[in-house]
């Protein structure tokens, strides 16, 4: 297969920057692509090199990026010629597609069928508690290093427990695990409740600027399992949709009305009595868009003493 090789053009300063593996897009200085401009946040972006080509995220960045005009909300594959913008810094991409890609109209109906299929997953979905608040009180400067800190450390977590980070959207994140093995589920709890250990070290980090505020710093998170269509619904957005992924987002927003930190669904606990002795059920609760009540249980104990008994 011929090796896929891309590079990004900053049009107002003539740089430019050869893509690899995994290229960061930021404010600090040790990105692959720096920006130093005080709106662009200190993780902004990434540009991840896949077999099928070159793939955008952005990071949940306060002020966003944009290609083609287009804010992102998803992972977007690019394509030679596409505009990048981030904050008012302009980038071109410039790349060698694979052998065989078409942008057709045709190959992209082709490609959209082949690509997306029905998968059992693992999901996890978090968010920051409280986020309106903070986002109230503090500055847009205080505000985005305690933002950075907290994806910095949930994408160390995620890679860590074997996860795929499928978005940051704002304040939140989306990550699966293809399969639902006990050991897919249980590699999901771990990074949950690590996830929420991590949060204590995001406000010990930033106490000089939260501790005036009384503001404190915590997430909420849902684990829930079962199937999704997983794939690219179009020739440049990736993603995982259906009724479980729905389901996985309310069962987050669920945690502030029960005051837990990790939540998690009956489904995912289905055929693993050992996991009982980690968490405690809450009972059935009403989610919205549901005609049925949900049970659902909350993650009380680490995870880690139920290895060797996932297999």
């Amino acid at each position: 297969m011929q090796p896929l090789f891309a590079t990004l053009h900053d049009d107002s300063s003539g740089g430019v920057f050869a893509l690899s593996e995994v290229t960061s897009i930021g404010r600090s200085r040790d990105s692959g692509v720096p920006v130093l401009d005080p709106r662009v946040s200190r993780r902004h972006a990434m540009i991840r090199r896949q077999d099928d080509g070159f793939w955008f995220f952005d990071l949940g960045s306060i002020n966003g990026s944009h290609i083609n005009g287009r804010r992102v909300t998803t992972s977007q594959l690019l394509a030679t010629g596409d505009m990048i913008q981030i904050a008012d810094h302009h980038f071109r991409f410039k790349g060698t597609a694979p052998e065989g890609s078409a942008r057709g109209e045709t190959a992209l109906a082709e490609r959209t069928i082949a690509d997306v299929q029905s998968r059992n997953v693992v999901l996890l979905v978090s968010d920051i508690q409280g986020f309106t608040t903070i986002s109230e009180r503090l500055t847009p400067d205080q505000l985005a290093p305690i933002i950075g800190s907290w994806y910095a450390r949930t994408e160390a977590i995620l890679e860590c427990h074997g996860a795929t980070l499928d978005k940051f959207i704002g304040d939140c994140v989306l990550a699966y695990w293809l399969g639902t093995s006990l050991a897919s589920r249980l590699s999901a709890l771990k990074a949950a409740h690590e996830m929420r250990r991590a949060c204590d070290e995001v406000r010990h980090e930033h106490r000089r600027v939260l501790e005036p505020t009384g503001l404190s710093f915590g997430s909420g998170a849902a684990v829930h399992m079962g199937p999704a269509a997983y794939g690219a619904f179009s020739s440049r957005e990736f993603t995982l949709l259906g009724d479980t992924v729905n389901l996985a987002f309310r069962l987050e927003a669920l945690t502030r009305k029960l005051d837990q930190h990790v939540l998690l669904s009956a489904d995912l606990l289905s055929g693993w009595d050992q996991c009982l002795a980690c968490c405690r059920s809450l009972g059935a609760h009403p989610v919205k868009g549901r005609d049925q009540l949900v049970e659902v249980y909350a993650l009380e104990r680490d995870p880690a003493f139920l290895d060797g008994g996932h297999s």
